[in-house]
C-alpha cells in the first residue's frame, strides 16, 4: 500500500506543468523586454524605468512568483503604471550585464533606472505586497 501511495505521488509530480510568468496579469498591462527602448521612451515621457528580473528555473511551478506578490496591492500597480516604464527580463538576458543582481543571482530583483541609464536603486524583490508598496513609495521619493 505504501508503495502504491508513493508511486501515485511520484506520477502526480510528473504531471505538474510549469506555468509561464504572466506579466500582463501581474502589472495590468504588458511590460517591455528591451531596456534601451524603455530608456528612450522614459526620456520622452520623463519617467524612470523599473526593471524586474527573475530566473524561471528557480521557481519551476510559477516563475516570477516573488514579483507577483511584490506587485500584489492595487495601489502598488497603480503607482507603478502611472510613474514608471516597466521592463521584465529573465536571468541570462544580455541587458542584465549592465544591471547585475545585488544578491543571489537566481532570486528576483529590481533596478530603478534613470532615463540616462544610470542605476538609481537596486534590491531584491520580496514576495510581500506591503514591501512592494513601501518600495514603490521610496522610488517615487527619490530625486
Amino acid at each position: 500500500m505504501k508503495l502504491l501511495s508513493l508511486l501515485m505521488v511520484f506520477l502526480m509530480g510528473l504531471n505538474v506543468q510549469a506555468a509561464d510568468f504572466d506579466a500582463q496579469a501581474v502589472f495590468g498591462y504588458s511590460p517591455g523586454h528591451d531596456v534601451d527602448a524603455a530608456l528612450k521612451r522614459a526620456a520622452k515621457v520623463k519617467k524612470k524605468v523599473v526593471l524586474f528580473s527573475y530566473d524561471p528555473k528557480d521557481e519551476p511551478g510559477y516563475p516570477g512568483l516573488a514579483i507577483k506578490y511584490h506587485m500584489d496591492q492595487q495601489e502598488t500597480r497603480k503607482l507603478v503604471k502611472e510613474n514608471f516604464i516597466v521592463v521584465v527580463l529573465t536571468r541570462g538576458h544580455k541587458d542584465l550585464e549592465r544591471y547585475p543582481s545585488p544578491g543571489a543571482k537566481e532570486k528576483a530583483y529590481y533596478v530603478v533606472i534613470n532615463p540616462d541609464g544610470k542605476t538609481a536603486k537596486t534590491d531584491m524583490v520580496y514576495g510581500n505586497g506591503n514591501a512592494g508598496l513601501k518600495d514603490v513609495k521610496e522610488w517615487l521619493a527619490m530625486p
